[in-house]
């Protein structure tokens, strides 16, 4: 059974979109970007429903990074070619982000 499979049709919802977005922008959003993507008023229900879906193992969630969320499954090229865009753009938090892929790779920077 993937993922995908055993979330319910709301959790499969907020995930696409934060596969759009992340597609669309090159580096995930933020939790309050990630409440208005859902169409709630308060950061605390995208809390609650990112909480899920890194219990459920569809994403996962590096504390203290304000975009932080990883989508799992996600292939090494799609995260490390993300990652080089937000740099070159000059997005927010794009060094600690990278530098995070790079230490859960075993990567000593």
């Amino acid at each position: 059974m993937t993922n995908t499979q055993r979330l319910t049709v709301r959790q499969q919802e907020v995930l696409a979109l934060l596969k759009g977005f992340i597609k669309e922008h090159g580096y995930p959003p933020t939790q309050k970007e990630v409440a208005c993507l859902m169409g709630a008023t308060s950061p605390n229900a995208a809390g609650d429903m990112l909480r899920s879906l890194q219990r459920r193992g569809a994403i996962s969630i590096d504390p203290g990074v304000a975009r932080g969320i990883t989508i799992n499954g996600q292939s090494v090229e799609e995260e490390a070619v993300a990652l080089l865009r937000s740099m070159v753009l000059g997005e927010e938090q794009a060094w600690e982000k990278s530098f995070a892929f790079l230490k859960s790779r075993g990567v000593s920077v």
